[in-house]
């Protein structure tokens, strides 16, 4: 320890070893008055010595996740089972009806066998009836393709028949169409259309012929089928729908250009002439002959020779 007198000369005292050594006392006293005064008495205060960190930044930091180390960690130690987790049942889902099969309109089709009612030969002679002989194979042709009006968008409502005369061009191997007469169709137009398509790039190859040009007779009869209109009544007698039938099946058309009708086979008197295309109620054959009933209601009995009506 240095002192300096103000009127003397600078003198230095070296202390003695037990006097150089610290007080631990005092620096004990000293570090506890420290933090008291520098720790705990802010604390017991509620005085804070620093910027705290906000408690939404806090918050949001938590929200945000494991960061990717705990993340890792996490993936690579197994965790504690979680507790199970209970099935929810599912909404009732609405459980569609059941779908109901509504049946297109459709009609039943049948198409009778034709009927060669006239020819022209190759020298240009025209033939009636059964003077132009047959035409085997034509049916197979014609009716196969006749039967596909069912398909046409009149026919489901169409209810009798449809009188067609087929034109036979063996030359131009070729089939032509136009329609009868005595139609019981509301839209006879419509359904020859639809036959034209139908016999349209017929093939005539195969078909045996004497002649090169035919006129054949097609009757094509439309009955109400499933799904359309203008069926018979349940209501209707049992009997009065097979009498109907009956008649229907025992209509037939003329297909000569005249028939003539005579009181009785063979040599009875004329009675009648009757058009192509007229039609008659037939009863039983005898030698070629049928009897017929005619005209308005079919009122008037009378007999034709069978080649006549094509038979």
């Amino acid at each position: 320890m240095f002192s300096r007198k103000a009127d003397g000369s600078l003198t230095v005292q070296i202390p003695a070893p037990g006097e150089d050594r610290a007080s631990w006392t005092r620096v004990g006293v000293i570090t506890a008055i420290g933090f008291i005064a520098g720790v705990a008495w802010p604390r017991l205060m509620g005085v804070r010595l620093g910027p705290s960190v906000p408690e939404s930044a806090t918050a949001a930091s938590g929200a945000a996740g494991p960061s990717s180390d705990q993340a890792s960690s996490a993936t690579a130690w197994p965790t504690s089972p979680a507790a199970p987790s209970v099935p929810v049942a599912p909404a009732a889902a609405a459980v569609p009806a059941p779908a109901t099969s509504v049946a297109a309109a459709t009609a039943n089709v049948t198409v009778g066998h034709g009927v060669i009612f006239a020819c022209k030969t190759s020298e240009g002679d025209s033939l009636k009836g059964g003077d132009c002989g047959s035409l085997p194979g034509l049916d197979s042709v014609v009716m196969t393709r006749l039967h596909k009006l069912a398909e046409c968008p009149e026919a489901a409502s169409s209810t009798g028949k449809l009188h067609l005369v087929v034109h036979v061009d063996f030359p131009r191997s070729g089939l032509g169409v136009d329609l009868g007469r005595g139609h019981g169709v509301s839209a006879p137009d419509a359904l020859l259309a639809c036959a034209k398509a139908a016999l349209g790039g017929a093939s005539l190859g195969g078909i045996t012929h004497d002649n090169p040009h035919y006129n054949v007779a097609y009757a094509v009869t439309f009955a109400p089928g499933e799904g359309a209109t203008g069926a018979a009544p349940a209501s209707a007698p049992a009997a009065d729908r097979l009498a109907a039938e009956s008649a229907e099946a025992t209509t037939v058309q003329v297909v000569w250009e005249v028939a003539i009708v005579r009181d009785a086979p063979k040599t009875g008197k004329v009675v009648a002439r009757l058009q192509h295309g007229s039609e008659l109620h037939l009863g039983a054959p005898k030698d070629g002959w049928y009897p017929v009933k005619f005209g308005d209601g079919f009122a008037s009995d009378g007999w034709v020779y069978r080649g006549a009506i094509g038979r």
